[in-house]
């Protein structure tokens, strides 16, 4: 069941737990999406801005820009901090 991007507690939880176990240093909205959220189709961009910020909040992770990801295009993206 995918998370309700429209709830910001239920998403930063999610959001933290992924991100907690996430073994990478760089992620995506989209791949967040996918992976993390257990979202099907493509995300909207309101979904995306909500992920993004919720990525920003948690701390520990830098906007870097776009990135280009084989799966996902060019994306705006975060690095480990």
């Amino acid at each position: 069941m995918a998370v309700n991007t429209a709830n910001a507690p239920e998403l930063a939880a999610a959001v933290k737990k992924y991100l907690g176990a996430f073994p990478g240093d760089l992620i995506c909205a989209r791949q967040l999406w996918y992976e993390g959220l257990d979202g099907q189709g493509a995300a909207n961009p309101e979904q995306v801005a909500a992920i993004e910020k919720a990525i920003a909040d948690n701390g520990g992770w830098k906007n870097v820009g776009d990135v280009r990801y084989e799966k996902f295009g060019s994306q705006n993206s975060f690095k480990k901090a």
